[in-house]
């Protein structure tokens, strides 16, 4: 019977601080070594036969190369243009110049048309080649003013041939393209030369049109006149209008009334004071446009046609004076008065119709300075435009003048020729002995990486280093040559076991529980039983419970494992040879296998089995076999990995979340027949 042992209050935690170890740094040589262990004959054989064979084809590709050099140099238009002057900027303008004819010379039109004439000279060896190729070829540099253009070629002669095409089609591509720009320049020129006299011809025209036999000052001076007659007519209306307004006034006042109104009228029908006031306003009208026109000017001419003018002026004033004062004179002595007596009637008639006449002549006098004064602007705006047409046909036509004068000087500088390509004779290079070295490596280069690459695609676990990318999660703790049942072995593992740091605090009195699994089903069993041999000799209470229940045809004749699944008390097997090692096989209830059985089953039978043993260890079986094994391992303490050479190293991978992750305290790898030449075997045994 399985006796259960309650655990008192006074039991107390056992801790252990788990170890922390460092993380080890991947080694890319490490892993070469790893991939290539065991493999060393396998690989020099190869070699041996790939690095011969590559050589010779290596003899075989192997070419000579005959290379030609040409050199350009570009000279300045200005003369000491290289040395050193004040004018820094211009020496940094032809250095910009040999820069971008440098890189012209290895532009793509030029490559073109190289490569279109050697199609014409040497169809042989320029079948196929294209301005890209012919670019990759021939190397371009710059050293100051000179350009130096090498090539090489397996043709001794069309080396130099290259060269000499590339230079051509440079020199023609340059001509052509200075003739298309100064044409273009030319005529453009030439056409704004033409727009320029048909705009002129146009002006011209309108010109004439616009100012007839009138010039623009005799416009001016028409308009200056025309301006005065208005003004001398204005003040006639208004003379007029104001006479005429008295002789219609109903009361008719005393007879010296009658020789003022007699007065006002003969001054007003007098020729004389009209052409008198009429010359007066037309000279105040010059005197104001002349004081306009050198508004900004003094000098003593200017002051003297002012001062003529306002003496002109004051004669005509004084002559009007005079008149009016005569008129006066025959008012009062009633020689006008007698005139005047023939009827009212006659005198109001006659001043209506000087008003009428007046009237008239004042507006065609505005009508005709209106158009004066528009002819004047219409003139004035022509001949500006005339102005600056003929200055834009004057520049244009100094242009072309420039550009003619100027042909092929209108760059910074010039290139010609200085060394022409050269002719090889010896090869500069030849590549067959170094192809054929580089063919003896590269033949044992590839049997290298041929069976570097089937050792790192190996898919086997062959040595223990294999499991170092799970070394975090799945600790190999021991590596051995020994089979399964070495009893010295197995107390090596049983010290690593004990000696194993705790990640939680366990009960005292439980015993501890360790899960021997494996990755197939029944390559753990006998681990198992040697290691709870080795737990027996070191006196301590051992249960071996056989939990491989996979194979339902697999069972027992005792009860076992599947009646403690089931809640049923079983009485463990003793031993004989190991007195303190008691054993529970798989169980004889047929119809309890692993689809049948849960995680509260697995947890109830281990807690019942571990009350009464120092350490209990279960054989779960394979992973990837049996359905019970994780419950079996979530209920452990820790968990051993059982591996051999030969496991799948993805799947041992897989596996490895799992193991550290189900049991309590994590869980550890043993590597059985281990083979010969694995590393670790010196110091995990």
């Amino acid at each position: 019977m399985v006796h259960v042992a309650a655990v008192n209050s006074e039991d107390v935690y056992e801790t252990q601080s788990p170890v922390v170890e460092e993380t080890v740094q991947a080694n890319p040589f490490a892993a070469v070594v790893r991939a290539m262990r065991g493999r060393w004959l396998r690989t020099m054989a190869l070699g041996a036969i790939l690095s011969p064979l590559f050589a010779m084809f290596g003899y075989v590709s192997g070419v000579q190369l005959y290379d030609s050099q040409a050199i350009l140099r570009v000279f300045p238009q200005e003369s000491n243009i290289l040395y050193s002057t004040g004018e820094d900027s211009v020496l940094k303008i032809f250095s910009s110049f040999v820069k971008a004819e440098a890189t012209y010379v290895a532009s793509h039109p030029v490559m073109q048309r190289s490569v279109e004439e050697l199609s014409l000279t040497r169809p042989d060896l320029a079948k196929g080649l294209t301005a890209t190729d012919m670019s990759r070829s021939v190397k371009i540099k710059r050293s100051d003013s000179l350009i130096v253009l090498t090539t090489v070629s397996k043709d001794r002669e069309f080396a130099s041939q290259k060269l000499d095409a590339v230079i051509a089609s440079y020199l023609a591509l340059k001509s052509e393209a200075e003739e298309v720009r100064t044409s273009v320049r030319l005529s453009e020129l030439r056409d704004r030369e033409e727009d320029l006299i048909e705009r002129l011809a146009t002006l011209r025209a309108d010109q004439l049109e616009t100012g007839g036999e009138f010039g623009l000052n005799a416009l001016a001076k028409a308009h200056i006149e025309k301006i005065a007659q208005v003004d001398a007519l204005a003040a006639r209306k208004s003379e007029v209008t104001a006479t005429l307004a008295a002789l219609e006034t109903d009361d008719v006042s005393s007879s010296a009334d009658t020789s003022d109104q007699e007065i006002m009228r003969a001054t007003l029908l007098d020729r004389a004071m009209a052409d008198l006031s009429f010359e007066r306003a037309k000279l105040k009208s010059e005197l104001a446009g002349l004081r306009a026109g050198y508004s900004d000017q003094s000098n003593l001419r200017f002051q003297r046609r002012v001062d003529s003018k306002i003496d002109e002026i004051a004669v005509i004033e004084q002559a009007m004076s005079n008149r009016r004062d005569q008129i006066r004179v025959l008012g009062q002595t009633g020689a006008l008065t007698a005139a005047s007596n023939t009827g009212e009637d006659t005198t109001v008639a006659e001043i209506r119709s000087l008003l009428e006449k007046v009237s008239t002549q004042l507006d065609n006098a505005r009508l005709e300075a209106k158009d004066l004064n528009r002819r004047r602007i219409d003139l004035d705006g022509i001949e500006s435009e005339i102005t600056a047409a003929e200055r834009l046909l004057e520049e244009t036509r100094r242009a072309l003048e420039v550009i003619r004068l100027e042909f092929g000087r209108a760059l910074p500088g010039y290139a010609v020729v200085m060394s022409p390509p050269s002719r090889p004779i010896a090869p500069a290079e030849d590549t067959r002995k170094m192809m054929t070295m580089a063919g003896f490596a590269g033949g044992a280069g590839l049997a290298l990486a041929i069976m570097l690459a089937l050792g790192l695609r190996e898919k086997r676990v062959r040595f223990a280093e294999h499991l170092l990318s799970v070394k975090n999660k799945l600790p190999i703790c021991q590596v051995s040559d020994a089979s399964a049942d070495d009893s010295h072995a197995a107390d090596l593992l049983r010290n690593e076991l004990q000696l194993q740091s705790l990640r939680k605090p366990r009960l005292v009195g439980t015993a501890p529980i360790i899960a021997i699994t494996s990755v197939h089903s029944g390559e753990s069993t006998e681990c198992a039983r040697t290691l709870a041999e080795s737990f027996s000799r070191a006196r301590m209470k051992v249960l071996l419970i056989d939990a491989d229940i996979s194979n339902a045809q697999d069972c027992a004749a005792t009860a076992g494992w599947r009646e403690l699944l089931l809640g049923s008390a079983i009485k463990p097997n003793y031993t004989r040879e190991h007195p303190g090692l008691m054993t529970v096989s798989n169980g004889a209830t047929r119809h309890i296998d692993d689809c049948s059985v849960s995680a509260p089953m697995v947890q109830s039978a281990l807690k019942r089995a571990a009350k009464s043993f120092d350490v209990v260890i279960v054989s779960a079986g394979g992973m990837q076999d049996s359905l019970s094994a994780q419950f079996i391992l979530s209920n452990a303490d820790v968990g051993v990995l059982y591996i051999t050479p030969g496991e799948n190293h993805a799947t041992v991978q897989s596996l490895a979340n799992q193991l550290d992750s189900l049991p309590t305290n994590g869980s550890v790898a043993v590597m059985r027949n281990a083979l010969p030449g694995d590393p670790w075997l010196a110091v995990r045994t």
